[in-house]
């Protein structure tokens, strides 16, 4: 596989990071992940740049999801011919800050979700990811997106 530049504002706009590949791209990537074998399904974990990528594919059914963080792990996979990028600095970003910023605009329509007994907060633009905040002081936990009928065989 060649080399590739991605932004999380690209990831954002096309609905997963996944969602950027074709089919044999996406079966490269996750045979260059780790993986981890569960009972109800497959865990696919890399380290890309500054951030750990996670794909879960149940083994039942083909609905599954990926997240993407910028807490690194030593333990994972560095996959160094994918470069993602926070070129406007959303993973770094609060929510509150992020609202009030030209970036915004870049992104897909939105609806905010708000859980008050637990403080989080999501933005779930209509591409279908989520960025999913543990309050509105803090930058983002992960972004989050599900992975539906998803086939890589």
């Amino acid at each position: 596989m060649s080399m590739v530049d991605l932004d999380i504002v690209d990831v954002i706009k096309k609905g997963g990071f996944l969602a950027c590949f074709s089919t044999p791209e996406k079966r490269h990537f996750v045979n260059d992940c780790q993986l981890s074998v569960m009972k109800s399904a497959f865990l696919y974990t890399a380290t890309l740049n500054l951030f750990n990528i996670e794909i879960c594919i149940p083994k039942k059914q083909r609905n599954g999801y990926e997240t993407i963080d910028n807490k690194l792990s030593k333990n994972i996979n560095y996959i160094n011919y994918i470069n993602l990028s926070d070129y406007h600095g959303i993973m770094k970003t609060t929510f509150n800050d992020l609202l009030q910023s030209n970036t915004i605009l870049l992104l897909p329509e939105y609806t905010i979700k708000q859980e008050t007994d637990i403080e989080q907060i999501e933005i779930e633009f209509n591409s279908g990811t989520t960025i999913i905040y543990q309050n509105s002081n803090l930058p983002p936990a992960i972004i989050s997106n599900k992975l539906k009928n998803l086939i890589l065989e």
